[in-house]
């Protein structure tokens, strides 16, 4: 084998890791938080109601960037288990409006 790390290996965890550890550089320089286990990711940060726009601006700078990293490191966002989540009380949820999140997939 020229390339790759064959699948349940020992060592693929801790090298898929250090594979993709620059991704929290570039989540963490848009001002948000990364949480990696195994191939999952997870990328969050909190916000009051009003600050939903620029939350949103955040976070569509931060997928723009790692969609980026993710072409130029030949790997794909899996489309089908991405998903947004507005946590919070019936009653701030309602406040949010139709914010647009972009699309790079």
């Amino acid at each position: 084998m020229l390339f790759g790390v064959p699948q349940g290996s020992v060592r693929g965890p801790l090298l898929y890791v250090l594979y993709t550890a620059e991704l929290c550089n570039i989540v963490a320089c848009h001002g948000l938080q990364l949480h990696q286990y195994a191939d999952d990711c997870q990328v969050y940060i909190s916000t009051s109601v009003e600050g939903v726009p620029h939350t949103l601006d955040k976070f569509n700078a931060c997928l723009a960037d790692v969609s980026v990293w993710l072409s130029a490191n030949r790997l794909r966002l899996n489309a089908s288990k991405t998903q947004l989540m507005w946590l919070g009380s019936t009653q701030l949820l309602d406040r949010i409006t139709g914010q647009d999140v972009l699309v790079l997939l």
